[in-house]
């Protein structure tokens, strides 16, 4: 640990005296106190580095020999336990089709072992209540890896995520995500969003990059999409500029299509 200290004042003092300064160098390391990650584990979760998760060659995704689960923290709509995100442990057929979309920066890790997640539960485009804590069901394709691998009958609802934590020693995910379920960016749309939007929208001159119509005289039916599925990503690379026709195309907008 580095401390900056200002000794000017000190220095002044030792100069009126007529004292020759000297060099002091301490060879004392000051180490930080590390806390008990393993209490935090089981309580309120780790805000891990994705940099300190290792991936063993099997695709095994830990944190000091630790499992990681993966689950979407921005929910949209909140109703019945089995209309909410999935969780994930396995490197299924929608993480697949996540990855291939390009909408796998909404993932999150977390290693809560209690059933329970941090969410942050959707009340308009700019207001979310953060880190909501709500019990999610297991994703039914990683629940069937499970039970063929492990002769097990389990369903979503008595899933024991302790349990498989003990289970498991080889649960292959390709890739890791980008974020922790507490340090995933902000839920939602920036504030700056509609400027953000407006300049996007400016500088491919009111086309859409799809069908490459026109839309400078009804400027209303252009719309800018997240690729990645992150709405507070707003990298020019992540954005896109559509018609609401396009936009309604894009994989998991079925919404838009009523």
């Amino acid at each position: 640990m580095k401390l900056d200290i200002d000794f000017q004042d000190l220095e002044k003092l030792v100069s009126n005296m007529g004292a020759s300064p000297i060099e002091w160098k301490s060879d004392v390391t000051i180490k930080a106190i590390e806390s008990d990650w393993r209490i935090q584990l089981e309580t309120k979760g780790i805000d891990v580095a994705i940099d300190d998760v290792s991936i063993e060659s099997s695709g095994l995704i830990k944190y000091n020999g630790e499992q990681i689960l993966l689950h979407i923290k921005e929910v949209s709509s909140f109703g019945q336990r089995d209309q909410l995100p999935k969780f994930h442990f396995y490197d299924c057929n929608t993480l697949k089709k996540m990855r291939s979309s390009g909408r796998f920066d909404r993932y999150v890790v977390t290693q809560r072992k209690d059933g329970t997640f941090l969410v942050d539960k959707k009340l308009n485009n700019y207001f979310y209540q953060r880190d909501c804590i709500i019990e999610l069901h297991c994703c039914k394709n990683c629940l069937n890896w499970y039970n063929r691998n492990y002769q097990n009958s389990c369903t979503v609802n008595d899933f024991d995520i302790d349990r498989f934590f003990q289970q498991v020693s080889n649960t292959p995910i390709a890739r890791k995500p980008i974020y922790t379920d507490l340090t995933a960016p902000t839920s939602g749309y920036t504030r700056d969003w509609n400027d953000v939007s407006l300049r996007m929208r400016e500088k491919y001159r009111w086309i859409c990059q799809k069908c490459y119509v026109n839309f400078n005289h009804n400027r209303s039916y252009l719309q800018v999409h997240h690729i990645n599925g992150v709405k507070s990503d707003n990298k020019e690379g992540n954005l896109k500029v559509l018609c609401k026709y396009c936009h309604s195309q894009e994989p998991y907008h079925e919404h838009m299509r009523n």
